[in-house]
């Protein structure tokens, strides 16, 4: 009876603390602190009201302060219906890329890799964290020495065909980021 009890109040414990995915587990990486925010006046934006973090796999911590604003994720108007800014658990990860897009004190490449590297601590499935990888590297900010300015954005109807070819790739054939950027760098996402 007392081996019963020990299993079931191990078994209770094992499902009732949280424990983080087992991708993240693997990838090592760590938030750092709560979300706490207050809705700004244009609502649309969000104020952190205490600092908020990122340790990532290497063990570079990327600090948010109190006072940084975020628009939860960069998400383009006509992907709220299945990504919404401020839902989903890719939350925390946005808030992270965010900040660093604005203040600019990473690479860009870096800050899009650790969005993706956080997505999967914050339990996102890998498929939609390369999605959404994928389309900050394509469409997101890029600054620094030897970047060259990029055209203008493409139309909402092209955004979207993009999107849809991208995750049907994904889907299929599980690239890795690396042939994920080289594709959008030829500008031949494959159908």
């Amino acid at each position: 009876m007392r081996i019963l009890i020990r299993a079931v109040l191990i078994a209770a414990f094992v499902l009732l603390v949280p424990h983080p995915p087992v991708e993240a587990q693997s990838k090592g990486g760590q938030f750092k602190g709560e979300i706490v925010a207050t809705l700004l006046p244009n609502g649309r934006d969000m104020k952190l009201v205490q600092p908020f973090g990122y340790i990532d796999a290497k063990g570079q911590v990327w600090d948010v302060p109190a006072g940084a604003e975020t628009d939860g994720a960069s998400i383009p108007g006509i992907f709220w219906i299945t990504h919404p800014p401020f839902t989903g658990k890719y939350r925390s990860a946005a808030v992270i890329h965010d900040y660093y897009c604005r203040t600019q004190t990473r690479s860009w490449q870096d800050t899009h890799d650790v969005f993706y590297e956080a997505m999967l601590t914050a339990g996102v499935d890998a498929r939609t964290a390369k999605v959404m990888w994928a389309a900050v590297y394509n469409f997101g900010p890029r600054w620094g020495a030897g970047v060259a300015k990029r055209a203008l954005p493409p139309s909402a109807e092209e955004q979207k065909q993009f999107m849809r070819d991208l995750d049907a790739w994904v889907a299929r054939a599980d690239p890795s980021r690396e042939e994920i950027a080289k594709a959008i760098d030829l500008g031949r996402v494959p159908k």
